[in-house]
């Protein structure tokens, strides 16, 4: 059987070399006209229904073929089987009765891939990490083909959780499976500003989180009137692992510090009806909003955050501090097929007030890298660029590229991160907390002293121990697991409001913004 396997196998690579003979040699590089795939997918067709030895759904490979194409075209599109559709829990679920999982999943060689996960839920602070590959749901492997197939297939009721299993590479090239129980809830079920605050007696604070909450602006807005009353003179916008959301909330955001008229992003694609010019409807730029600015970005801004930040970049409104973008910017567009199914496509790019392309290039690059390498250093060697209203050079073809580049925040040990993978920290939290509720009183007080009482670390030490990790010694390693506690306990005791209110204060990264006010005001002045 062999020798007739190998046979086959020598007669069927002799034919090639003879077809490639005849297209001009094994060395030509003439481009193939569209009849030939054309007629190449045929003869794959044909072999298949001819030569295999069991019943094949032809559908079902045409839609495997369409479903390759479209993969193919970029890292975004994908298709919609209309037979693999719940009609009846995607109503349910549009119309609110039903809730997803915080996670954003994006289909890469067929599998789910994490893209980002929703901040200020529960999901955000349970070490699920961009480019760890779904690979069950409460034990059954993974049926769904399509990102919106799959958020369909995971909804459930509010406060719901699910069983997810994920299969994680790590920065050492080993692989891990992790498991975690996700609540379901609405990354838009909470406010979008989670925390504003006053750094010093002149600098204010906002994060803002998401733009898929349809008061994000309205939240800033509010956040912003409250500083102002306070006193400030400066503000620090952080927008970091905010993964976008709603476009038309980055217009609304754009109007609190640009003046009514200025561009805010322009949708350019093949065909003329794509080409929009979006810009500022309604500004308080006149009114009092004329202080400088620090944009905090990193590799997880993305989308509509990302057009923010190149607004406020272009007309010299803000200086962008941190790290270069994720660089995600693409319209979208359906297109039903005659099945019923869907193809959700780009069809367009979205550039910067200047002329900058946004997204970060996909080609050539190896689907699941395309999510877990966003955060590998990027400089501006090769990107497109092109000039502020003040004239100077700003990049992008790769996200946003900061005005300030900080370095890369140390990632946790790798001790500490297979604590966090075996959700250590999260099982020794509840019961610490019920023994010592009365220590912590407020988000406020525990962020002005950031320390845990004492014997707190032994105790953790003793029961991270029991679980099987034996954790180092030293003034380095205890700062390490006292930072990832009392970011857990800040966010089991107040919510997303008091893990990002301190975690301000465990942030070396903002004290490294405020430093960089001058320079910001300077771009502001010269922009008037």
């Amino acid at each position: 059987m062999r020798t007739v396997l190998r046979a086959a196998a020598v007669l069927a690579l002799a034919a090639a070399a003879d077809a490639r003979a005849q297209q001009g040699g094994s060395g030509s590089t003439r481009p193939r006209t569209a009849y030939e795939d054309l007629q190449m997918f045929s003869q794959v067709l044909n072999q298949i229904r001819v030569n295999h030895p069991d019943s094949v759904d032809t559908h079902r490979l045409f839609m495997a073929a369409v479903q390759g194409m479209v993969s193919a075209a970029d890292p975004h599109s994908y298709v919609i089987p209309a037979a693999r559709l719940s009609p009846q829990k995607e109503e349910q679920l549009r119309a609110g009765r039903l809730h997803p999982v915080p996670i954003d999943f994006s289909y890469v060689g067929g599998m789910p891939v994490v893209a980002s996960v929703a901040p200020g839920t529960l999901a955000a602070r349970q070490d699920i990490l961009p480019g760890d590959v779904l690979v069950a749901v409460d034990g059954q492997a993974v049926q769904a083909e399509s990102p919106i197939e799959l958020q369909v297939f995971l909804a459930g009721q509010r406060g719901s959780t699910v069983r997810l299993s994920f299969e994680r590479e790590r920065s050492d090239g080993s692989r891990v499976t992790v498991e975690r129980s996700v609540r379901r809830e609405r990354g838009d079920d909470e406010t979008a500003v989670p925390v504003s605050t006053m750094l010093d007696g002149q600098t204010g604070y906002i994060r803002i989180t998401t733009f898929s909450n349809e008061r994000a602006a309205e939240d800033l807005h509010a956040a912003l009137g409250r500083l102002e009353q306070a006193g400030m003179q400066r503000l620090v916008l952080d927008l970091r692992d905010n993964g976008g959301g709603i476009v038309n909330e980055a217009s609304r955001i754009a109007g609190e510090f640009l003046p009514a008229g200025a561009t805010v992003y322009v949708a350019e694609g093949r065909k003329e009806e794509v080409y929009d010019s979006v810009t500022v409807r309604r500004s308080f730029w006149r009114r009092e909003r004329q202080y400088p600015i620090v944009v905090m970005v990193n590799e997880g801004t993305a989308s509509a955050s990302e057009l923010v930040s190149g607004a406020l970049q272009d007309h010299d409104r803000a200086l962008i501090v941190g790290r270069p973008t994720f660089g995600k910017s693409l319209l979208m567009g359906g297109f039903p097929l005659s099945d019923g199914s869907m193809i959700m496509l780009t069809i367009g790019h979205i550039k910067t007030p200047c002329g900058r392309v946004i997204q970060r290039q996909y080609r050539d690059v190896r689907g699941a890298d395309y999510y877990r390498l966003a955060r590998a250093a990027r400089d501006t060697a090769g990107r497109p660029s092109c000039r502020t209203a003040g004239g100077r050079t700003v990049y992008g073809g790769g996200g946003i590229y900061p005005d300030v580049v900080l370095p890369e925040p140390q990632p946790l040990p790798v001790w500490l991160g297979r604590v966090a993978e075996d959700a250590v920290h999260t099982r020794w939290i509840g019961g610490y907390l019920t023994d010592n509720a009365p220590a912590f009183t407020t988000a406020d007080a525990l962020a002005a002293a950031p320390r845990l009482p004492a014997g707190a670390l032994a105790q953790f030490r003793a029961f991270a121990g029991q679980q099987g990790h034996a954790l180092p010694e030293g003034a380095e390693a205890d700062r390490a697991i006292e930072r990832l506690l009392l970011r857990e306990i800040a966010g089991t005791k107040w919510g997303a409001a008091g893990f990002y209110r301190v975690s301000v204060a465990l942030d070396d990264q903002i004290g490294s913004a405020v430093r960089e006010f001058e320079r910001a005001g300077q771009i502001l002045s010269g922009s008037r």
